[in-house]
């Protein structure tokens, strides 16, 4: 070991103080080295987890470098002279030891060396100005010290202050911040209110809005602020306020602002111009209030608004409708947390039949109608509670017992804590509105017109009746009715006789039926019957004729005797189908082969029929391409005098020469066509045909014309005098040459209308005949009345002759010629086939004869040929034609 090694001791460092207010930080302490030596003044440095000592004066000339600062982090340099001093190079050991320092020395360490340059300095004590220097010097340095502590407590009262207006300027700054929160929260609480609130300044001009205001205005904060709040006002609105005002000693810079510092404040009614001034203004009611400083210097003004535009509409819809809706104002109850009520409006009175002193102080379940169960009541306090509001549908009880429907919302009212306060309740009677739905309802399943359940509640009933029947092992009938020359009546007489019509066939049929049965109006002039509960076919059988007999009676609609018929199909369960649309289309095909037979009767669904009902469908799309294509031909039979002398005329007969499938006889499509109203252009082209035919040949055989066919849709068409005029005058036909039939049928469905318009056609020269005479409802008087020139025997009359003079169908033919005679009619005898009917007739004096004894139905150029060019031939037996 070196002696250096061996003479090293530790020496403890004292008067340890920690300048903390030093930069970086360090410790400051004294060495006592021993005692005839002065203590040596010292720095401790923590450098990167290391301690290193240095002098704390300058070793040149004494500077104090407590406060220096280091340089590098390792250089301690004095500021008197600017010498460096490298920590890492002082040579001194340094350790920590129980809170103390302790500092390993030796006689060649640089503390000693500082220690001997300070006695050197010093000099010995015989030399006086050495003395003297270092008295200066000691006196300077004891001054020095004093200014640094005096620089050190000014340091640390600077400190204090600038700590303390940190503390004040974080305050300052906590309390900004509380401020901009509050004021943030002020807009919320502004942009949460529902109402336009605008504020103003002591000229009218708006500082600021809500954001309501953007939104019901259309304007942007930036395009209000600084306008005056009168542009907001419609110009009248503004005069009117300006014309309220007294003299004033300064000009007004708004008058609304003005007006609310005249009073204090100004609630009214105004309208508000939004952005878009093209649009409906809004209403709003005004409240208004001056604002003022804490000193109580004016600042302006608060205006709120609320939009009561809805009321004001509200208001004029009641005005209108003051009769409907007279009880329509809402009542309003207001109840504490408990439910007790605090306070009634007059239209909670006016609803609930309670006056204010009777209901106050006690609780809403007085008005329970027991309608709702108790689930019912806890979800509406759970909603309140948890939701803070309820709002739906409830019955309540009225003080005189009667039940009323309500639309009811509560909504909780709470204080600025939060707590519950009060419930307020609106209620608004919704009786009209529930009626109403009941009257949808009833329109849903009901037939308007004849108030009979409709389809869906027929298709309803007859799915719960199948359900019956299949339980209990029964059957049932499904009744299809179609009513017969319905059309005709619509078409003839209008439709409000067609809705009386329906009307009383409604309730006849109703009248042939069982309570457990029911009757349904299907639309149009359909009506279906649902017969359950059935153990034999005959049952249906019965009510099926008697349905039938009841409906052919006559109706009376006002002053029209109306005469209608019904086609009825029935379909049977389980027999003809297990569901509802099965069964009904089987009755439907059923109803149409009932029609195919003549009408006026009924016919169970048979296998086929779907067969015939596509059949006519098909028919009738064919019939419709047939009358635009225009595949139509006029047939004529001759018709000649009794004493078969000459030809008289012809009757023109519509055929239909189908593409493909030849002639189609008139018995096939004529129904059809009159059904679809398809015989209105096909009779117009028939007439015009019939008349250009009877032009020529009327001028190559004297006395010669043709009968046309008239439907009774084409006669009582409204127009069909004009059409008639129009086809007489575009063909040139003289109406001597043509003679229009009509059905006995035709004439008693409208007797009055009828007998005008055929008054109408021989006031214009042209012949009438009545047809199919013997069929229908013909009186004696009514034929007196109608002008008829001709009266033709029905076929079947002639053809029911069996060569037998004495039978009562030679009496009934006699009777009727003896009856035109009577009459000074023409009768003509349709349907002559064979010599002993043309006998027959001879010998009762007919007139005229039309059949197949005479010739079938020929073309218009067969005709020419065989009728027009030859004549007559001379003998009768000789003339009867075949084929």
């Amino acid at each position: 070991m070196s002696r250096q090694g061996q003479n090293l001791r530790d020496v403890i460092v004292e008067s340890l103080t920690f300048m903390d207010l030093a930069d970086p930080p360090r410790w400051k302490g004294r060495l006592q080295l021993s005692n005839k030596h002065r203590p040596i003044e010292i720095l401790i440095f923590n450098i990167d987890g290391e301690f290193q000592v240095v002098p704390a004066r300058c070793s040149h000339e004494g500077y104090d470098l407590t406060h220096c600062q280091l340089l590098n982090g390792n250089l301690l340099v004095c500021p008197a002279h600017s010498q460096h001093i490298d920590l890492n190079t002082s040579g001194f050991r340094v350790k920590e030891q129980d809170g103390q320092f302790l500092v390993s020395l030796n006689e060649d360490s640089p503390i000693r060396i500082a220690e001997n340059r300070a006695e050197v300095i010093s000099g010995n004590d015989d030399n006086e100005t050495v003395l003297q220097l270092r008295e200066e010097i000691e006196t300077l340095r004891l001054v020095t010290l004093k200014q640094e502590q005096q620089i050190r407590v000014i340091t640390q009262s600077m400190d204090a202050m600038l700590s303390e207006s940190e503390q004040q300027k974080l305050k300052l700054k906590e309390k900004v911040l509380q401020q901009q929160a509050f004021s943030r929260f002020v807009d919320r609480v502004m942009d949460t209110i529902d109402d336009l609130l605008i504020i103003i300044d002591t000229e009218g001009r708006i500082q600021r809005v809500n954001t309501a205001v953007e939104r019901e205005l259309e304007y942007s904060e930036d395009e209000l602020l600084g306008t005056c709040i009168d542009e907001l006002l419609p110009p009248f609105e503004q005069q009117q306020l300006a014309g309220q005002l007294p003299a004033l000693p300064w000009p007004v810079r708004s008058v609304l602002l003005e007006t609310v510092r005249l009073k204090g404040f100004y609630n009214c009614e105004h309208e508000l111009l939004g952005k878009n001034r093209s649009s409906t203004n809004l209403v709003y009611w005004l409240k208004s209030s001056l604002l003022h400083s804490e000193q109580g210097k004016l600042e302006g003004a608060v205006v709120t608004a609320l939009n009561i535009t809805e009321l004001k509409n509200r208001e004029t819809q009641l005005r209108l409708s003051a009769k409907v809706f007279e009880n329509s104002s809402e009542a309003i109850f207001i109840t504490d947390p408990q439910g007790t009520i605090l306070e009634v409006n007059a239209a909670f009175c006016s609803m609930s039949g309670y006056e204010r002193s009777e209901i106050l102080g006690r609780n809403p379940r007085v008005f329970k109608s027991e309608l709702h169960d108790q689930s019912f009541y806890k979800r509406m306090w759970h909603s309140l509670l948890s939701e803070g509001g309820w709002k739906g549908e409830i019955w309540d009880r009225r003080k005189n017992g009667e039940l009323c429907p309500m639309l009811l919302s509560i909504n909780a009212v709470t204080d600025n804590r939060g707590q519950l306060t009060h419930y307020v309740a609106i209620s608004t009677d919704i009786s009209h509105q529930k009626q109403t739905e009941q009257e949808l309802k009833q329109l849903a399943y009901y037939d308007v017109l004849t108030n009979l359940p409709n389809r869906s509640l027929f298709k309803d009933r007859f799915e719960h009746e199948i359900r019956l029947a299949q339980r209990d092992n029964t059957s049932l009938a499904l009744f299809f009715l179609d009513l017969d020359h319905f059309k005709n009546v619509n078409d003839t007489l209008g439709h409000w006789a067609g809705d009386c019509l329906l009307q009383a066939i409604g309730a006849r049929i109703q009248n042939c039926l069982r309570k457990t049965d029911t009757v349904a109006r299907m639309g149009g002039d359909e009506f279906t019957i649902i017969l359950p509960g059935l153990n034999k076919v005959g049952e249906s059988t019965e009510i099926a004729r008697k349905l039938i007999k009841v409906i052919k009676k006559p109706v009376q609609v006002k002053d029209h005797m109306v005469f209608v018929g019904v086609s009825i199909g029935i379909a049977i369960f389980p027999d003809n189908g297990t569901d509802f649309n099965t069964l009904t289309k089987h009755a439907d095909a059923a109803m149409y082969a009932s029609k195919a037979k003549g009408r006026g009767s009924f016919q169970y669904f048979e296998a086929g029929m779907n067969e015939a009902a596509h059949q006519r469908l098909s028919l009738e799309s064919a019939l419709r391409l047939a009358v635009e294509r225009g595949e139509f031909e006029l047939y004529y039979q001759p018709k000649a005098d009794s004493s078969l002398s000459r030809i008289t005329g012809a009757e023109a007969l519509i055929r239909w020469k189908r593409p493909g499938l030849g002639i189609v006889p008139p018995d096939r499509f004529i129904a059809i066509a009159e059904e679809t109203a398809l015989i209105i252009p096909l009779g117009k082209w028939i007439l015009k045909t019939a008349c250009l035919q009877a032009k020529i040949w009327a001028k190559q055989m004297a006395g010669f014309r043709i009968a046309i066919n008239l439907s009774p849709l084409q006669l009582l068409a409204d127009d069909f005098i004009v059409v008639l005029d129009q086809i007489l005058a575009e063909t040139g036909t003289d109406p001597e040459w043509i003679e229009l039939e009509v059905t006995e049928g035709l004439v008693m469905h409208d007797i009055n209308k009828a007998t005008e318009r055929l008054q109408q056609i021989r006031e214009r020269g042209i012949h009438v005949a009545m047809d199919d005479f013997g069929t229908g409802y013909s009186s004696l008087s009514y034929l007196r009345k109608l002008p008829i020139q001709t009266l033709k025997i029905d076929r079947s009359f002639i053809m029911a002759y069996t060569d037998d003079p004495g039978s009562n169908e030679a009496a009934f033919i006699k009777t009727i010629i003896s009856l035109g005679q009577i009459l000074d009619m023409k009768v003509v005898a349709e349907g002559v086939e064979t010599e002993s009917q043309l006998t027959l007739l001879q010998s009762y004096n007919c007139h005229e004869i039309q059949g197949y004894y005479l010739s079938p139905p020929l073309t218009a150029d067969e005709f020419q040929r065989r009728w027009i060019d030859r004549g007559l031939p001379n003998k009768c037996n000789t003339m009867k034609i075949t084929g």
